[in-house]
């Protein structure tokens, strides 16, 4: 397969020039939501030349890995024609996320149970085996490329990384640089703030969102509240697409009629936030509205604790207050894991890396490693 059908999530340099437009930005932060970003692997076409390429060769194929080098090579072109500077922060997780399924056991259950078009065991099994070597060949060699970071997460999800990034300073952040994040993912509406924009693709085409418009994606209507409350906006609406089940009957609309109300009771969102983290009541039920819907939040929030529960899932700033202060083993390891892949400094050669790539039989698109290592 061409690498551009398998990493096919590429704005135009017309779209990358629109975003440093918005002030001159000199440098660009690209965060790739990796596996959101490789949706396409998944198609019947991709999963059958995949498994077919690998057993006509007797090697794994590694196409996913060179669509990855095609997809960094185009934004370095760019860079290099516009005499900017740019970061790459590739980020995925592997394994089930104990911290979200120690909350709810249906976390992303739905896509725990594809079939994969009823493919056999031995092709199924395959499949999922191509995408390991490919994801851990993309770990460890593109993390010794220059101005690359490889953010590999086990057993949590890797969503909330850009926004962790960003807000705990591990990247370099300011009026002159554009933080880019490319993902379909509604949450990603979070890293959503100043300097910040998300590309996504939808099926009417390719668009940037900015600070200001996230709330608008998750309502589905216009939106003048604030940012920050996209967290409670998703608990209660719900997430479908990573199966958080919100209150039944509440939408965008309805949610924008009642957030004023719901904005009194919460407080502000640091407020909400230790409320959720401490376990303490987070609606101030002494305001009685007598509004059906703030009745229904209410009801399953005292049953089941629901809306607590939904923000732990979905609130990109309670995992990372997680991830500051781990409570566990297993999560203090990934938090050691991660400070140790931000603080390596591990760049090889060029020259080096060619030899490892023709080693293990990688081809790459002509001149695409040069570009990268420019």
């Amino acid at each position: 397969m061409h690498p551009a059908q398998i990493l096919s999530y590429y704005p135009t340099h017309s779209v990358l020039d629109e975003i440093v437009s918005y002030k001159n930005y000199d440098t660009l932060n690209i965060f790739v939501d990796l596996k959101n970003c490789l949706q396409s692997i998944y198609m019947e076409h991709a999963i059958v030349n995949l498994i077919e390429s690998t057993k006509m060769s007797g090697r794994y194929d590694t196409s996913i890995f060179t669509s990855v080098m095609s997809f960094l090579a185009f934004h370095k072109t760019y860079a290099a024609k516009r005499d900017i500077k740019i970061n790459f922060y590739i980020f995925f997780e592997s394994g089930i996320s104990y911290y979200h399924n120690n909350i709810s056991k249906t976390y992303k259950i739905s896509r725990r149970v594809d079939d994969l078009y009823g493919l056999d065991a031995t092709d199924r099994e395959m499949f999922f085996e191509i995408l390991r070597q490919n994801l851990g060949f993309i770990e460890k060699a593109y993390s010794k490329m220059p101005n690359i970071k490889v953010i590999r997460l086990l057993n949590i999800e890797a969503d909330f990384v850009p926004y962790y990034l960003m807000t705990r300073n591990y990247v370099e952040t300011g009026d002159n640089i554009a933080n880019i994040t490319y993902s379909n993912d509604h949450d990603m509406s979070q890293n959503l703030m100043e300097n910040s924009y998300n590309f996504v693709k939808t099926p009417q085409g390719k668009l940037i969102v900015k600070a200001g418009q996230g709330m608008t994606r998750q309502t589905k209507k216009p939106w003048e509240g604030d940012d920050e409350y996209q967290p409670l906006a998703i608990a209660v609406i719900g997430d479908p697409g990573d199966d958080v089940d919100g209150i039944k009957g509440i939408g965008g609309v309805t949610f924008l009629k009642i957030f004023p109300m719901l904005k009194e009771m919460v407080g502000t969102m640091d407020n909400l936030n230790e409320n959720v983290l401490n376990n303490k009541p987070i609606f101030d039920t002494t305001k009685n509205y007598k509004n059906k819907y703030i009745n229904d939040i209410l009801a399953a929030e005292q049953k089941e604790k629901r809306i607590s529960n939904n923000l732990k899932l979905v609130s990109f700033e309670i995992l990372s207050r997680v991830f500051d202060d781990p409570d566990t083993t297993e999560m203090m390891g990934r938090k050691k894991r991660f400070e140790k892949i931000m603080s390596e400094k591990s760049e090889v050669s060029k020259e080096t890396m060619r030899t490892v790539l023709d080693q293990h039989n990688v081809e790459i698109m002509e001149d695409s490693l040069d570009i990268v290592y420019t």
